[in-house]
């Protein structure tokens, strides 16, 4: 697991090996072990000791430069990057992990590739020479990854299929900068930092900046399953996975699956999602996917599986630390548990520092101490994610056919009973009746919709009303958010709905919010997060899964429940889903009451000058009142000031130990 960084173009600068270090000095979090660079006409070179190279000693050519920093996993000794090619005219730098490299080798090696490390970044490298850019059909894992070929003075930039690991990048005049986090094109000089106003509208729909965009403007992300090729100063972005064959190619004859085979297909995933040198251990909320994962890795290790879990003590439905327990009893693992209380808000700068952009999923904080935790024992962690998008685990998956019932009823009882019945209960607070008020709200008011339109809708937070009360911007010519992934629905229409909801959500929402959290705040502290959940094959395979087998009446996930039958406790197979919240809205009530007041006052938000000040006044007197909960309204406001002050105020983004009191806050 590492960072990577670099960029491509125009002519050579004495500077650019300092540039490149600065660069990578600040993603060191990223891999602590080592450092490697490339410098074209140079070779490699040792970014923590850059030298400031003479133009005129680099030669001709197109200046590129590649940089890593390298967190060991496999082959310790001989892992390190970059890696060339035999004659030293193909370079690679390389983050993340394919675990069939062993079988790329056994295919290349015959055909006269020599091999000089045991790594699967070698055998990468190896593939491209064989098949260029194709080479990536033929990856099984997690990447990001940077070839510069001399020859062809070509840069191939590449996101595995998910999006578990990223790439950033952004023009600076005749140059291509890129790297694993913004922070670090921020360290490039010319990178401006200013925010996107089209992507804060997106972002207050959906909660994160669904690709390409980024909150800065200029600075894009490469989507999952693409790839950008720049050669001699074109640049070219193209996807090569659209997603499993039985969900986007109506032609795919592939014929449905057995789910009695589903518990085999995750034990081979997850035998793979082990190779190791390192330790590693598990996430593990009690929910049924981590407990899944937990259970084959048990059965696959000969010692017991080290678990790790965050609670929140008289939090109530938040708290899932008892589940997590008896999962961890069930298969006798090693472990250990670590309580959150609102105190933890104190690291929400430093949090923010790791983002690099605001993000208003709340569940930041305990997935950044579960990290901690679990990074003082292990450096490899397996976790669940990705299981409720290819499995059916979210009951908005119901929702369409839950609206053709609701539309049996006659429309006067609808519009003047029913609705208003609904909207007159107290839906603040955190018991289960008050989150399920909140539930029946959101579902009932994009009904009159068309099916897409109505399931985004249920995705979304900030509605387009509410944009309309808040922005200053006049946002009459605005693209609505969701109109963005219209056009993954129609790559699907072959499907029953659910399943093309469960893809939109695959290419949405699962890189956009779970897998940039996993990434950035395990990274934040040099712990590798695998996914075992979206391995190519498992994808394959639940794709070709007959919707019946994953969905009926109330139920959701049934295949996967069916597997797991015997291998862990009977009562964690039959919970509802509960999901890895945080009880924000408590704490705004209580410990947190006066944050809203410092960070969203009329002053603040005047100056600002992106909202109106009544408009988001209003909400923080709707949260204080307690008969409507907006709290994740507001926090993504709060988010999006912190990270205004952080980014775009000042430059913290190379601060490790950021602090409210630099951003000018009280608590």
């Amino acid at each position: 697991m590492c960072g990577i960084t670099g960029f491509v173009g125009g002519t050579p600068h004495a500077e650019d090996a300092l540039r490149l270090a600065r660069m990578n000095a600040v993603i060191t979090h990223r891999g602590p072990d080592d450092a490697g660079g490339y410098l074209s006409g140079v070779g490699e070179f040792d970014p923590d000791r850059a030298p400031v190279v003479p133009v005129e000693a680099r030669g001709g050519g197109a200046a590129a430069a590649l940089g890593m920093r390298r967190l060991s996993i496999i082959d310790l000794s001989t892992g390190h990057q970059p890696i060339a090619n035999e004659d030293r005219t193909a370079w690679i730098v390389f983050n993340g992990e394919v675990y069939n490299f062993a079988e790329l080798r056994a295919e290349l090696a015959p055909r006269g590739h020599r091999f000089q490390t045991k790594t699967d970044t070698e055998a990468l490298l190896h593939a491209y020479e064989e098949h260029g850019p194709a080479c990536l059909d033929r990856f099984r894992g997690m990447f990001g990854l940077a070839i510069w070929d001399e020859r062809r003075e070509r840069l191939l930039l590449a996101r595995d299929q998910t999006g578990i690991k990223p790439i950033f990048y952004t023009q600076v005049g005749d140059r291509l900068v890129f790297a694993s986090e913004i922070k670090a094109l921020l360290q490039y000089p010319g990178v401006k930092r200013e925010l996107d106003p089209e992507s804060l509208f997106h972002f207050l729909t959906y909660l994160y900046v669904p690709p390409p965009a980024t909150m800065f403007a200029g600075i894009r992300q490469l989507p999952p399953g693409h790839r950008l090729v720049w050669e001699r100063g074109v640049i070219d972005v193209a996807e090569y996975w659209r997603g499993p064959a039985a969900w986007v190619d109506p032609a795919a004859e592939a014929p449905p699956t057995d789910p009695a085979d589903l518990w085999d297909v995750l034990r081979e995933s997850v035998e793979a999602h082990l190779m190791s040198d390192v330790p590693l251990g598990a996430f593990l909320s009690g929910g049924i996917d981590s407990s899944a994962i937990v259970a084959l890795m048990a059965e696959a290790m000969d010692r017991p599986v080290r678990t790790f879990s965050i609670g929140f003590r008289g939090a109530g439905m938040y708290d899932e630390s008892p589940y997590a327990r008896a999962m961890a009893d069930h298969v006798r693992a090693d472990h250990t548990e670590f309580h959150v209380d609102s105190s933890a808000v104190h690291d929400v700068p430093r949090i923010l520092r790791h983002l690099d952009e605001p993000m208003a999923d709340a569940s930041v904080i305990p997935n950044y101490h579960v990290a901690r935790l679990a990074r003082e024992h292990v450096t490899v962690v397996l976790t669940g994610i990705g299981g409720d998008e290819l499995f059916g685990g979210y009951r908005r998956y119901f929702g369409d056919d839950l609206a053709r019932r609701w539309e049996r009823i006659p429309a006067a009882l609808r519009r003047d009973v029913l609705l208003p019945a609904v909207r007159a209960l107290p839906s603040g607070g955190a018991t289960p009746f008050q989150n399920r008020v909140r539930l029946v709200e959101k579902f009932l008011a994009p009904l009159d919709s068309p099916p897409e339109q109505r399931y985004l809708a249920w995705n979304s937070h900030f509605n387009d009303a509410l944009k309309r009360e808040l922005f200053c911007r006049d946002l009459n010519g605005q693209r609505p958010s969701y109109e963005l992934f219209l056009p993954l629905f129609a790559r699907a229409k072959h499907r029953p709905f659910a399943d093309r909801a469960m893809y939109v959500d695959l290419k949405t929402y699962l890189p956009g919010d779970p897998l940039m959290l996993a990434d950035r705040l395990t990274m934040a502290h040099s712990l590798e997060a695998r996914v075992p959940f979206l391995d190519v094959k498992v994808m394959d395979y639940a794709a070709r899964l007959p919707v019946a087998t994953k969905l009926r009446g109330q139920g959701t996930k049934l295949a996967l429940r069916e597997a797991v039958r015997g291998r862990i406790p009977e009562a964690l197979i039959h919970r509802p889903k509960q999901g890895f919240g945080t009880p924000i809205d408590l704490w705004l009530k209580h410990e947190l009451a006066g944050l809203p007041d410092a960070l969203l006052s009329t002053e603040v938000v005047s100056a600002r000058g992106l909202f109106h000040p009544a408009g988001v006044r209003r909400l923080v007197e709707q949260q204080r009142g307690g008969r409507r909960d907006v709290s994740q309204h507001l926090w993504a406001l709060l988010m999006l000031e912190l990270w205004q002050r952080a980014y775009l105020d000042h430059d913290y983004s190379a601060r490790t130990d950021l602090t409210f009191a630099d951003l000018d806050v009280a608590l």
